[in-house]
């Protein structure tokens, strides 16, 4: 049987996320994902400081994993709320129940953002004159 009990439960999701299942709140799975992102994203971290910035960090790269790893959990436990109701308006910015835009934010900061980017680098990154 395991996670999914038949295709044919899900035929008339196909087309949106006929697996959105695998993503709740109620399985083991959900548990050993979120370790899993942690544990890899501050890998990626210490990896990213130490060996692709080299950085001096104290202990190497196995204290600065661990550190990431506690600034992680640390931030995470504080701050998850506020920031995930900070996406949720930037995704969908609302006031009350009533829609502001039907723009989604990020899209808009990241796509100007990166192409002033590209523009600044093709310009070989110069500094302003005034």
């Amino acid at each position: 049987m395991g996670i999914l009990a038949s295709l044919n439960d899900f035929l008339p999701f196909i087309g949106t996320q006929p697996f959105l299942v695998l993503a709740s709140s109620s399985g083991w799975w959900t548990t050993f994902t979120d370790i899993l992102f942690v544990l890899s994203i501050s890998g990626g971290l210490a990896w990213y400081f130490y060996y692709y910035k080299r950085k001096d960090l104290l202990g190497g790269y196995w204290v600065a994993f661990l550190v990431a790893l506690l600034g992680s959990l640390i931030i995470l436990s504080l701050f998850q709320d506020p920031i995930r109701e900070v996406v949720y308006w930037l995704i969908s910015p609302k006031i009350g129940i009533y829609q502001v835009a039907n723009v989604n934010l990020i899209a808009v900061i990241i796509g100007g953002y990166s192409v002033l980017y590209i523009m600044n680098r093709i310009n070989h990154n110069k500094e302003r004159r005034d």
